[in-house]
């Protein structure tokens, strides 16, 4: 068997972001306090951004999301 087949597979480049990636940036997005123009930057590139670039991002976006649910508010506050 080819050891290689990854790299053939994808052409030795990574991979694009899945659309399940896109919309759980979206969703970020609208409650992340990040700016407006970088949000702007966030989706204008988002359809070339690679799986591992959007995982970034979706790592950054969690960090500094604004809960709506009360107590996930509390437990951040007070942990």
């Amino acid at each position: 068997m080819n050891d290689d087949w990854f790299d053939e597979l994808t052409n030795g480049e990574p991979l694009l972001c899945s659309t399940i990636q896109m919309g759980i940036i979206e969703q970020l997005l609208k409650v992340s306090p990040i700016s407006d123009n970088q949000k702007l930057e966030i989706m204008s590139d988002l359809d070339n951004y690679s799986d591992i670039e959007a995982n970034r991002v979706i790592i950054m976006l969690q960090e500094d999301v604004v809960e709506t649910d009360v107590r996930k508010q509390w437990k951040r506050m007070f942990n």
